[in-house]
């Protein structure tokens, strides 16, 4: 199968999906069953992914007990990854519905998803997945997050390709010196900073752009790129057009900071583009916090295609 469309949806429109399977994340933010709320009447097999570590404070237990109350399977994820083979092996129609709701998900968990589909399933078929997330109301990150390396999302080592020179595309976030750590860290020869505006809060913009404002003024005006936050079709068509041009000359480094969506839509690209190098940044363990929904949650289709 092939990554064939990628459509935005509003978010009015999200529960206008029949659903064969729904796979969400158990997490102990309030925001957590947000998605699953606007699903309860769904009778389709339903999921809730737990992470072995995940701390069990704020809302853990009252979205625990919300999910098993609804009729979620709730797996505990031993390893690394969710066993994706064990999770899909009961769907075998010609026309697969899934909803996958990635608030509570690590970026490696979507990816085995996507990644599944595009390599593992036979050639043949259709399977929409409707990608929701919810955003989270703004909260303060105090004080600055050192970052201590720089690692590949598929565990290689960011190098420059065949002698080319390195292109960066970095997603910018709130914290403050993080993105000028990465910026040196990387040292590219061509740089490109996205940024959500319209953002889900006013204040997470203009924090944006305060703590990131040194490494703003190394990039041109024009490889300045805001995104809107709502629609992942955009955000995916706008890097298509800018990393196209720049494969021959260039090898490129994407990392996706920022809002989920940004890093979602990043996994995409990465799924026609496999030579586009995904890396994350490491920080020490921040402290735990709540976070509450914001507005209505992100939506976006995909389409996976087998041959004819």
């Amino acid at each position: 199968m092939e990554l064939s469309s990628i459509k935005h949806i509003d978010p009015s429109q999200l529960a206008d999906f029949k659903a064969d399977l729904f796979i969400t994340g158990l997490g102990y933010e309030s925001r957590s069953t947000t998605v699953a709320r606007r699903f309860e009447n769904n009778s389709c097999r339903k999921i809730a992914l737990e992470n072995n570590n995940l701390i069990k404070e704020y809302s853990y237990q009252e979205n625990s007990d919300y999910l098993e109350k609804h009729g979620f399977e709730i797996i505990r994820v031993q390893s690394e990854l969710p066993d994706v083979d064990e999770i899909f092996q009961s769907l075998s129609r010609d026309t697969i519905n899934i909803v996958l709701d990635c608030t509570n998900m690590p970026p490696l968990w979507y990816y085995e998803f996507f990644k599944w589909f595009d390599e593992k399933q036979a050639a043949e078929g259709k399977v929409r997945m409707r990608i929701a997330y919810t955003m989270a109301k703004y909260v303060r990150q105090p004080g600055s997050r050192k970052v201590k390396e720089i690692f590949d999302f598929l565990k290689e080592e960011v190098r420059p390709a065949n002698g080319k020179k390195v292109a960066l595309i970095l997603g910018l976030g709130q914290g403050k010196n993080v993105s000028d750590s990465i910026f040196k860290m990387i040292n590219p020869d061509l740089l490109y900073l996205y940024y959500a505006d319209p953002p889900a809060e006013k204040r997470f913009v203009e924090k944006v752009f305060v703590n990131n404002h040194n490494l703003i003024n190394e990039a041109p005006i024009r490889n300045l790129v805001a995104y809107p936050i709502r629609n992942g079709q955009a955000i995916y068509q706008s890097l298509i057009n800018i990393i196209l041009p720049l494969r021959d000359e260039y090898s490129i480094v994407l990392i996706p900071q920022g809002p989920k969506i940004f890093s979602v839509v990043s996994m995409l690209v990465h799924m026609g583009y496999p030579d586009i190098r995904i890396s994350y940044p490491r920080f020490k363990k921040p402290p735990s916090v709540d976070r509450l929904p914001k507005d209505e949650p992100v939506v976006l289709d995909i389409l996976f295609e087998g041959e004819e």
